[in-house]
C-alpha cells in the first residue's frame, strides 16, 4: 500500500481561505499538496461544453449548473486524476474550508488504514452533519457506516484509486454538482461510507462564505428552486433506498 497523501482544493482568488489552507497542511499527519481549484469564471464556453451535459443520469437534476459549480466538479476530477496518475492506494481530499482536529483525524486515518479492505470511498462529513446508518466496521473510537440516506457536502473524503478511476470514467461529462453526484452509488458503482464521529469542521462562514455561488435569482426562479429542490432530493433518496435494498439481497 502506498503512503497516504492529502490534496487540498483551493481557489487561488479566495485569498481569505489561504491561512486556513496553510493551517490544515500544518496539522495533517500525512504529506499534503495544494491543488489549484478550477475557476469556473475563467472557463471558455468550449471547456464548459466538454465538461458538462445536462440530463445524463436519473433522476434528472432540475437546475442548470453555474460556472462555479462546473469549476468545483472539475477540481474534484483533478484530485481523482492525481490519485490515479500517482498510483496512490488512496488519498484524502479536502476543500479549502475544512478544519481538522489534529489528534482525532490522525486516529481516524489509522483506523481507516487498518480497515482498508472494507472501503473504497469514505465521506468525512462536517461535524454536526454526521448521518445515521448501519455500521460496516466499528472500532473503539470511530465507525465506518453505510448511511440510511445519502449525505451531501464533500468537504472531506478518503478516495481509493479504484474509486477515483470509476468516478473519472463516469463523469466525462457530468450533469450535476459533485456532492449530489457522489450520492448516486447506483450510477457511480462506488459505495459511499461515512466516518463517524467526524474530526472535520466546516469553517466556510469564518473564511468568507461559499465560493460556489449562484447569481441572484428573481422571485419566480427562487420559488421554482424552493419547489424543485426537495422534490429532487426525495427522488434521490428513493433511488438510494432501492439501491441499498438490492445490495442486501
Amino acid at each position: 500500500m502506498s503512503a497516504a497523501k492529502a490534496f487540498i482544493l483551493h481557489l487561488e482568488r479566495a485569498t481569505g481561505r489561504r491561512a486556513n489552507v496553510d493551517r490544515l497542511r500544518a496539522e495533517l499527519p500525512v504529506q499534503s499538496e495544494i491543488l489549484a481549484a478550477v475557476d469556473g469564471a475563467r472557463l471558455s464556453p468550449e471547456e464548459v461544453k466538454a465538461a458538462y451535459a445536462r440530463s445524463r443520469f436519473a433522476p434528472r437534476y432540475p437546475f442548470a449548473l453555474g460556472l462555479p459549480e462546473v469549476g468545483a466538479f472539475l477540481s474534484h476530477r483533478a484530485a481523482w486524476r492525481r490519485i490515479v496518475d500517482d498510483r496512490l492506494d488512496f488519498a484524502c481530499v479536502f476543500e479549502d474550508d475544512a478544519e481538522i482536529d489534529k489528534e482525532r483525524f490522525a486516529a481516524l486515518l489509522d483506523f481507516a488504514v487498518a480497515e482498508r479492505s472494507q472501503w473504497d470511498y469514505v465521506l468525512l462529513p462536517a461535524a454536526g452533519l454526521e448521518p445515521a446508518g448501519v455500521d460496516v466496521v466499528r472500532g473503539s473510537e470511530f465507525a465506518l457506516l453505510r448511511p440510511l440516506s445519502p449525505p451531501l457536502r464533500a468537504i472531506g473524503q478518503l478516495v481509493s484509486r479504484a474509486a477515483a478511476e470509476r468516478l473519472l470514467s463516469i463523469t466525462s461529462p457530468f450533469d450535476r454538482p459533485v456532492d449530489t453526484f457522489l450520492q448516486m452509488a447506483w450510477v457511480t458503482g462506488v459505495t459511499m461510507l461515512a466516518a463517524i464521529p467526524a474530526p472535520v469542521r466546516d469553517v466556510s462562514q469564518e473564511t468568507g462564505g461559499t465560493t460556489v455561488q449562484r447569481k441572484r435569482m428573481g422571485a419566480v426562479q427562487r420559488l421554482r428552486h424552493e419547489i424543485m429542490r426537495p422534490l429532487y432530493r426525495a427522488k434521490v433518496a428513493a433511488f438510494y433506498r432501492r439501491y441499498e435494498a438490492a445490495a442486501k439481497r
